[in-house]
């Protein structure tokens, strides 16, 4: 016996005696402490209220008597009872999509959805996905908290760094851009997430010195690239803080001069959120940045209402397709046609499109198929500090070329 479901308690909703039985049995199997199954919706209520321990996640089927599983979903949400959700149907692909957005929104964590039968590997993939998950959503829980000070020490120690997440041509595999990403290196916890820090940073004031610090690291890394005649671009995440401060791209200009590096090389990344937080000042800011000859990419589109709107309004030179459309791309039809739709607007606007998070093999080509500009992810390359990327550069050349080139 497995034991990957070591300590979860999971629950099975199903009407169907055969496959309720198995999908039991498959839980059993990899050793999950508590295996609990139930018919329709209202005996899944009962069972769980009556539980004494938390229930972890709970999959369910939608299409059931009594108490179908939407309804179902709403009640775990609203009176938080379990941590995560997984549907297990048959039904339409858009129903579903529906329905897990549904559960998102009323706060319940949303795993991979499950098509009948349910086999071990299938499990198996829920559970890694919802300890990953928990893990990201829960970091305390896992590890200490940190204050404010124990921050300004490890700037004050040169504890943070800069760690690249390269982007690659989707046409040919060339290496023609990285993101910038901020990495801790606690000398007691090993490498720290952003997550962990900077809304701590936000809130305390602290983000200025750590992007700053981040600035200085990342243009002595262009300069180095330029002088091996490399010819890459870095984007950088703006906090909302920085977009307050309108004398910011004067003083970003200023440090690219001194190390002879042309603002063109640098490309700042904004999302819908940080934007909405002062608009006036934000967009004087932008404008500035623009004009001096920055690039402006817009992250995470799609995910936001307003996205249109601020493509009207600010100049951005670049478009960044959220993973949570990239993935499935070759088996969700809605995923696909969002996806195209993007891409060729952002052509009529005469902008460069990014696709993040690309996983396989069929997501590369099913993006290079729509016309998609550019690459990042895990398929590319996983986020890595800058000695490290020339190994990274010769593995991707091969892997390229034996994988992924007609």
């Amino acid at each position: 016996m497995t034991n990957e479901g070591e300590g979860l308690t999971i629950m099975v909703v199903e009407d169907n005696d055969f496959q309720r039985a198995v999908a039991a049995k498959v839980l059993e199997d990899i050793g999950c402490e508590h295996v609990m199954a139930a018919r329709n919706g209202q005996d899944a209520l009962e069972q769980i209220v009556a539980h004494p321990d938390r229930i972890h996640i709970v999959v369910s089927d939608l299409d059931m008597p009594e108490m179908d599983g939407v309804e179902l979903l709403r009640h775990l949400a609203e009176r938080k009872l379990a941590d995560a959700m997984v549907v297990a149907s048959a039904l339409d692909a858009a129903l579903i999509h529906t329905v897990e957005d549904m559960a998102e929104e009323h706060g319940l964590q949303v795993l991979t959805n499950v098509k009948k039968p349910v086999t071990r590997e299938k499990i198996r993939g829920v559970i890694e996905q919802y300890r990953k998950e928990h893990r990201a959503r829960n970091p305390d829980a896992y590890s200490g908290v940190f204050t404010a000070e124990d921050i300004q020490e490890g700037l004050d120690a040169g504890q943070f760094q800069v760690w690249y997440q390269p982007k690659v041509s989707l046409s040919d595999g060339s290496w023609l851009a990285s993101e910038a990403l901020a990495r801790w290196d606690h000398p007691e916890q090993g490498v720290v997430m952003p997550g962990r820090f900077v809304p701590i940073m936000e809130k305390s004031s602290l983000i200025d010195q750590l992007t700053w610090k981040q600035v200085h690291a990342i243009v002595e890394d262009l300069r180095n690239w330029q002088l091996q005649g490399r010819d890459l671009t870095v984007a950088v995440n703006l906090s909302p803080l920085l977009l307050e401060d309108v004398s910011m791209p004067q003083k970003l200009e200023e440090i690219l001069a001194h190390h002879g590096v042309s603002t063109c090389r640098m490309t700042l990344e904004i999302t819908e959120n940080v934007v909405m937080k002062n608009l006036a000042r934000s967009l004087e800011t932008l404008a500035r940045l623009r004009m001096k000859g920055f690039n402006l990419s817009i992250d995470d589109f799609g995910t936001g209402f307003s996205n249109f709107q601020q493509l009207n309004r600010i100049p951005f030179t670049e478009l960044k397709i959220d993973r949570s459309f990239v993935s499935d791309i070759t088996h969700k039809t809605t995923n696909r046609i969002i996806v195209e739709s993007n891409i060729d607007m952002a052509k009529r606007l005469r902008l460069s499109t990014v696709a993040e998070g690309i996983e396989t093999e069929e997501e590369w080509n099913k993006l290079k198929e729509l016309g998609c500009d550019y690459a990042q992810g895990f398929l590319v390359a996983r986020a890595m500090p800058y000695s490290q990327m020339p190994e990274w550069e010769k593995n991707w050349k091969e892997q390229f070329k034996s994988q992924l080139s007609d």
